[in-house]
């Protein structure tokens, strides 16, 4: 049996004040990584779970699906690279323990190279598009693009002519940098007719949408089974706001 492979986490457990700055750092190039994998599945394997420590790389073994490793990393000398050696230091970890997994396992090797390869081409730029739809008419074309830095995603709707160039493109939605909040509203784009693009709900009872006429994204909210706050809570929970302590969360929680 085979899974796809959805992650790659390295975790930071060292006794300072920047795992979260890490984390964040990780989470965006270990996700753009696995991106460029292209959808690879590896035997009986989804996730890489990655324990930073001072001792030499070492397979752990697996649970269920997701495979343990703990991989040598140097704090001290990390947080003294720049931010663009860091991000190196960084894909490397990550390059060199999926190598030593696929060295184990036998798994091809070439695919994790062109991920690595992908990723130093894009210079750690998370930018990644669905597949392009016709309108309608056929005379335009469209999809959704995902962007994301170390501190939220953003949703846009990009439109191109029918030869494929680029015409605009127009910011949906923001939403928190983890796909737990976007993934399950990302799925689904159309055109909802020959000019209008964008994001849908199960019975379009939420639609975000922009036009190839005007620059601004339109919400629409339309209760079928679920109530009006129900949908409203649901926008407001994958929309970024910034939280920085315990009161913060329980506002916005409570909105």
């Amino acid at each position: 049996m085979s899974h796809k492979l959805t992650d790659i986490t390295l975790y930071y457990y060292f006794e300072d004040d920047f795992s979260q700055k890490f984390t964040l750092k990780q989470n965006v190039i270990s996700d753009l990584y696995v991106q460029c994998l292209i959808g690879y599945k590896p035997p009986k394997t989804s996730r890489l779970s990655v324990e930073l420590t001072d001792v030499e790389d070492r397979i752990i073994g697996y649970f269920g699906s997701i495979l343990s490793i703990k991989a040598q990393f140097n704090e001290s000398t990390f947080w003294v690279l720049t931010d663009k050696e860091q991000n190196q230091e960084i894909l490397n970890t990550i390059h060199r323990i999926a190598l030593l997994c696929a060295e184990e396992y036998n798994w091809e090797k070439c695919v994790f190279q062109n991920a690595y390869d992908k990723v130093i081409q894009l210079d750690f730029k998370y930018e990644i598009q669905g597949k392009k739809k016709f309108a309608p008419d056929r005379k335009h074309k469209a999809t959704i693009q995902l962007e994301k830095n170390e501190i939220n995603s953003t949703i846009s709707v990009v439109f191109y002519d029918k030869l494929g160039s680029k015409i605009k493109s127009v910011e949906l939605l923001k939403s928190f940098q983890n796909a737990m909040f976007y993934g399950k509203i990302i799925n689904k784009y159309k055109w909802f007719n020959n000019n209008e693009f964008g994001l849908y709900t199960k019975d379009e009872e939420l639609v975000i949408k922009a036009s190839l006429v005007e620059n601004k994204c339109e919400v629409i909210i339309n209760p079928k089974k679920n109530s009006l706050e129900e949908i409203q809570g649901y926008l407001r929970s994958v929309t970024f706001q910034e939280i920085s302590n315990q009161d913060e969360i329980v506002k916005w929680v409570n909105q």
